[in-house]
């Protein structure tokens, strides 16, 4: 089952939205990061770090999200927009219209989160 032209262009529409939204945040973390004084005694200096590395995680993420949406726009303009990446089959279409970015569908993304949770207990 292939998607309606109608489906794929909200679905654009929606990844454009987010991806703006998304280059706005990254930048408002940007500037936030850099405008850091590390002025202060120890206690302020180890509260920076750890800020810092909070907005660093959250920069990484919200990177990660961009990827995400870039694929799905360059899938879009592909022909190959629904298609889960890992085993070929039609991603279910309210799945894309509840998140325009997966590139996956339900099951390969389940399997794929059983695999890192066992892996997770494995390690600890």
């Amino acid at each position: 089952m292939t998607l309606s032209e109608e489906t794929k262009q909200k679905c654009r529409e929606m990844l454009l939205e987010m991806h703006r939204d998304l280059v706005n945040e990254v930048k408002a973390n940007r500037q936030s990061n850099s405008s850091r004084d590390y002025l202060g005694d120890l206690c302020d200096f180890a509260a920076s770090v750890m800020e810092a590395e909070y907005v660093y995680m959250i920069g990484a993420r919200l990177r990660q999200r961009l990827y995400m949406i870039k694929e799905a726009l360059n899938a879009i303009e592909n022909g190959d927009y629904g298609i889960c990446a890992e085993c070929g089959e039609p991603i279910n279409e309210k799945r894309l219209l509840l998140m325009p970015f997966t590139l996956l569908c339900v099951r390969c993304q389940s399997e794929i989160e059983r695999q890192v949770n066992i892996r997770g207990q494995l390690a600890a």
